[in-house]
């Protein structure tokens, strides 16, 4: 059938298709919406799958392994930071022989932190014994999915794989692609029955056990599966073009028979190399491209092949390799051809989009120098980064001199205005708040949320005071470093930690409760969207009962992870939650965790236009109603002790809360009722002055 669909979509279409039977889904940009539209087929009966919304990346590979583990066909979309902290256990998905796989919507890693798309997140993990198919289109997305579950399920191979689009590029772009008929994917795909691991009580076995001096052994298996994979996939490609006309390999090598220079690249810009070879062939010039699909395992055999002949080659790259002057594709695709006379050239392109134009300009440089070179497209340096990263201190620091630099007075925000946030942004009035309380003598560490993507965005910073940015899983911990060497270094000044509900709830919560039993003089700040706003609404630990997200299309079946109770079986915590319909009160619980000398935690809950579906016009009269309904409590809890800060003088029924948000439009009356029991339950115990 023919459907125009985006490449998250694709990617979507390629799970169901290969009826995929457990999910595990965490949001991150540009992947969330392939988990998003899974959501949606299982909500229509498209497809029968379990769908586990899980609290990190490293959690939903965990559930994928687990899964797999014991004989489901499992399925996870990732990139980027979330395809890092997913390592430990990719390791353990080959190391165990788990045929799963996962679509990477391939994007930079790192920090500093990008939206680009290059390869440096899949490739970082060669050596982990996945498979790696890399995809240069929608159709190629669909096709290597169903693909990829036939040869690792291959009893000769055995090992997980990535289908590896990119991100933005690739993932939200349209185009029209043949959606093969589930029936004869069903014939070409049987359903997974392993024989090698399943959970069967009258059939014990022990898995992933120790293995201590056998472990050499176990590596060479793994070696072993990679190497025989390359036959596995030609057999599985050959049946697959016989059954859906569409004819894949390892590589795929286009008008180099006779070629004299010779373009290698993978994913995307093969498209736009096609057309240039095409282009250039009609002027007479004898080029031809070599496209490599799969890259793991590296086709050493078919790439010396197709590049024998050639008297210059370049390899384009989206992703180096640090400590190495070439890229990671150039560096495999030299060792294949480690005894040939052709001139091998370089040219990095990482994240950039590649228009023809530019492959002009690739081509114009390659055609004119004989020798080999190594260079980086369009990457020079510039000089607007100095103003964000500090840089443009260093000389003068060195030679002695003075930097001016623009301080905040008292009265100032140390916040500056013009932030690029949504429109009726109540998080942002709830944080300037805040900040405003500290004024110059302060240092603020953020996790990933959306503070992050409106508060500074390269070369423009809003912060006037000391910022560090650290990504959601690991904030707790940096924080305390950053607690520790201000200590050390006689630093007079107060450490804030602001954070969104997924990065404190969720992903960050190791950390946070690390951070929390070491007692560090940290005033943490929790501005509570009551989902992940960040990357488009998808559930947290904080959604609500019965609120509808991206991810909860229903109206979520679980309850809020209770934070407080948490936090304050920690130890002595000075303890708050606030309201951005109340900013008084607010800035005076800031100012008593400033004065003490221990760990504070405040819980601000802020109404988000976009997620709770309101009129940006009605956040404040929204935040207020929370409070007059008893659905949210504001109170004080310390050494024991809770105090209420704010008590409605008539409680209104939490109805009016609830109609005001469109989240809740889907409520049935017994939903409600439900609902307004549990709000007063819960006021009425810590009205009695019970945090527990």
């Amino acid at each position: 059938m023919q459907m125009f669909l985006s490449g998250n979509q694709c990617i979507a279409h390629g799970a169901r298709l290969s009826r995929v039977e457990v999910v595990s889904a965490y949001p991150i940009t540009p992947a969330t919406p392939a988990s998003e539209e899974l959501h949606e087929m299982v909500a229509r009966g498209e497809l029968d799958a379990s769908i586990i919304n899980a609290e990190s990346e490293l959690g939903a590979m965990g559930i994928c392994v687990g899964a797999v583990a014991a004989g489901c066909r499992t399925f996870n979309c990732t990139c980027s930071q979330g395809l890092a902290l997913m390592r430990e256990m990719l390791w353990a998905a080959s190391g165990m022989a788990l045929p799963a796989v996962l679509a990477i919507d391939s994007r930079e890693i790192g920090i500093p932190q990008g939206l680009l798309s290059d390869h440096s997140d899949c490739l970082s993990e060669r050596d982990a014994s996945f498979l790696q198919f890399m995809c240069e289109n929608g159709q190629e997305i669909i096709d290597s999915l169903i693909m990829a579950y036939r040869i690792g399920e291959n009893e000769r191979v055995l090992l997980p794989s990535f289908v590896v689009a990119e991100g933005h590029r690739m993932s939200h772009s349209f185009e029209l692609v043949d959606v093969p008929d589930q029936e004869t994917v069903d014939r070409f795909l049987p359903k997974y029955a392993p024989k090698h691991v399943f959970v069967d009580p009258n059939y014990p076995m022990s898995l992933g056990t120790g293995v201590m001096p056998q472990y050499p052994c176990f590596k060479r298996q793994q070696y072993t599966a990679m190497q025989d994979a390359k036959t596995v996939i030609k057999e599985v490609c050959r049946e697959y073009g016989n059954l859906f006309g569409r004819h894949y390999g390892l590589v795929e090598a286009y008008r180099t028979d006779d070629a004299e220079e010779i373009v290698v690249g993978m994913g995307s810009v093969a498209g736009i190399l096609r057309e240039k070879v095409d282009e250039y062939r009609d002027r007479g010039r004898k080029i031809g491209l070599l496209k490599i699909r799969v890259f793991r395992p590296f086709p050493e055999e078919e790439i010396a092949g197709a590049l024998s002949r050639a008297r210059k080659i370049l390899v384009i790259d989206r992703a180096s390799s640090p400590g190495n002057r070439y890229g990671i594709a150039c560096i495999e695709v030299r060792s294949a051809l480690q005894r040939a006379p052709a001139a091998i050239s370089n040219m990095i392109i990482s994240g950039r989009d590649i228009s023809s134009r530019n492959v002009d300009e690739i081509f114009e440089q390659w055609f004119k120098d004989d020798s080999e070179f190594v260079d980086w497209y369009q990457a020079e340096y510039d000089e607007r980064s100095a103003i964000l990263c500090g840089w443009d201190n260093y000389e003068k620091l060195v030679a002695g001199q003075s930097v001016p630099r623009d301080l905040v007075k008292d009265g100032e925000s140390t916040l500056s205005k013009g932030i690029m946030s949504c429109a009726g942004c109540i998080s942002l009035g709830a944080i300037r708040q805040v900040l405003n309380v500290f004024g110059q003598k302060a240092v603020v560490v953020n996790n990933s949320g959306c503070l992050s993507a409106v508060g500074a965005f390269y070369p423009i910073t809003a912060w006037r005071i000391p910022f560090f940015f650290f990504t959601y899983s690991h904030a707790g911990a940096a924080v305390s470093g950053v607690e520790v060497a201000m200590k050390r270094k006689g630093i007079d000044a107060d450490l804030i930690l602001i954070a969104g509900d997924g990065a404190l709830f969720d992903i960050g919560l190791q950390t946070f409760s690390a951070a929390l039993e070491r007692g560090h003089r940290i005033i943490y700040v929790c501005y509570d969207n009551q989902a992940y706003m960040n990357t488009g609404v998808q559930s947290s630990g904080s959604t609500p009962y019965a609120a509808r997200t991206k991810t909860t299309l229903d109206g979520r079946r679980g309850r809020v992870k209770d934070i407080e109770q948490i936090v304050a079986a920690h130890g002595d915590i000075y303890i708050a939650t606030a309201s951005t319909a109340y900013p008084a009160d607010l800035r005076r619980k800031v100012r008593k965790a400033k004065v003490l000398d221990k760990p504070s935690f405040i819980h601000i809950i802020c109404p988000c236009p976009p997620g709770w579906e309101y009129d940006p016009a009605l956040g404040v009269e929204i935040a207020r109603l929370g409070v007059e309904t008893g659905a949210v409590v504001l109170y004080e809890y310390e050494n024991g002790k809770l105090t209420l800060s704010k008590v409605p003088k008539e409680k209104k029924p939490v109805e009016e809360y609830l109609k005001k948000q469109g989240r809740f439009s889907h409520l049935t009356g017994a939903q409600i009722r439900e609902i307004q029991e549990e709000v007063d339950r819960n006021f009425q115990r810590l009205t009695a002055g019970k945090l527990s």
